[in-house]
């Protein structure tokens, strides 16, 4: 038997982008994924007023499945941390897509990273993040690549 969930196109989900904290060189900002098993009326019940952002589901808005936590510096995004409040990666898989796809396109010149994590290692690789040296250590990071790292030259 299947499982059943709302698709990544549902009216269901709502992505919602905040920047809570801004200065000349680097711009922090948060990305919310939304769900309440049904679609908002009004748009100001999708917006969450709380800054710094909290992931918590008695927020307005609806229930907050996923957050994902980052900086723009230059070109260069940096994927700073995420909360996922759901039983699966869904939804933290939608909020990637959105951000790595429409926000921040590659073919635009984005770049877009995450700090290597050993636990999450394997949800980051499934979502087309690769490491570009052997190296490890706290600033080691997995770079976003639409297309898989030749790794026999």
């Amino acid at each position: 038997m299947a499982i059943r969930r709302p698709s990544i196109n549902s009216p269901t989900w709502l992505v919602q982008d905040f920047a809570y904290l801004s200065d000349t060189t680097e711009t922090l900002r948060y990305l919310q994924v939304k769900w309440d098993g049904e679609v908002f009326s009004r748009v100001n019940e999708t917006f969450d007023y709380s800054t710094p952002p909290y992931a918590a589901a008695e927020q307005r808005g609806g229930s907050i499945a996923a957050q994902i936590d980052y900086s723009v510096v230059g070109n260069v995004v940096t994927v700073e941390d995420w909360t996922l409040n759901w039983r699966d990666e869904l939804p933290l898989r939608i909020g990637i897509n959105n951000l790595v796809n429409c926000k921040y396109p590659y073919y635009k010149n984005w770049v877009v990273r995450v700090r290597k994590d050993t636990e999450a290692y394997a949800f980051w690789v499934s979502e087309y993040f690769y490491p570009y040296t052997n190296e490890v250590g706290p600033e080691t990071y997995l770079y976003f690549s639409a297309e898989p790292p030749d790794r026999n030259p």
